[in-house]
């Protein structure tokens, strides 16, 4: 648990908000995939655990098994920039944001930039959200959509690379989830500006090294 602390604590220096000068670099990408002023994006994951022997029942999402939220915001590089744990798992990602801290520092955040968001996140003055279909929406609001979705994919892609690289994350104890994701979340990021290569297969042997320092 000493080693999940000591990585956990590092995260006010690995998992922060860009500089200027690395804003107008991340704007750049999604610029190019035709949406300016857009430097992150937002969505939430689950983080399967243990039946909690408290409230267990607020803890089973809609799949059927029993979670925590993980909402997080990361950049075209998949750099996490914001993360928000805890919430059980039954609670929707509007809540968990609507309670998180990014809800109230966000536009201080962005400035002029914005961030993107699927339809489960409110439209905000810095937070762009799809247009709801219900069958009405023009040739440019679904061009909107669509450009919408191509590039919030890049935190759905950092959500599977983060799973990939900490198993652990499949299946974890309540008590020690917030250190332990927070951790992982350091270690993904320290991994990528250093550009090492986690292996695809990690061994049992790591997996077990890895939860025993949890």
């Amino acid at each position: 648990m000493r080693l999940t602390s000591f990585l956990s604590d590092l995260s006010p220096h690995t998992i922060k908000w860009p500089t200027e000068d690395e804003k107008g670099i991340i704007e750049n990408h999604f610029n190019m995939n035709g949406f300016p002023n857009v430097i992150r994006a937002i969505d939430g994951t689950h983080i399967k655990i243990d039946k909690p022997q408290n409230d267990p029942d607020s803890y089973i999402n809609r799949k059927g098994y029993y979670s925590v939220q993980m909402q997080a915001v990361c950049d075209h590089t998949y750099k996490i920039l914001d993360v928000f744990i805890g919430y059980p798992g039954s609670v929707h990602d509007s809540r968990v944001y609507r309670n998180s801290p990014l809800k109230n520092t966000l536009q201080a955040e962005c400035g002029g930039y914005f961030i993107l968001g699927d339809s489960g996140y409110p439209l905000e003055t810095n937070l762009f959200t799809p247009y709801r279909d219900r069958g009405n929406l023009t040739t440019r609001q679904i061009n909107y959509n669509v450009k919408v979705s191509k590039n919030q994919h890049v935190i759905e892609h950092c959500f599977g690379m983060l799973k990939q690289k900490f198993r652990q994350l499949y299946h974890l104890k309540i008590r020690t989830i917030v250190p332990m994701i927070r951790a992982a979340c350091v270690l993904h990021n320290i991994a990528l500006e250093d550009n090492f290569v986690f292996s695809d297969n990690l061994d049992t042997n790591e997996g077990q090294h890895f939860q025993a320092y949890g």
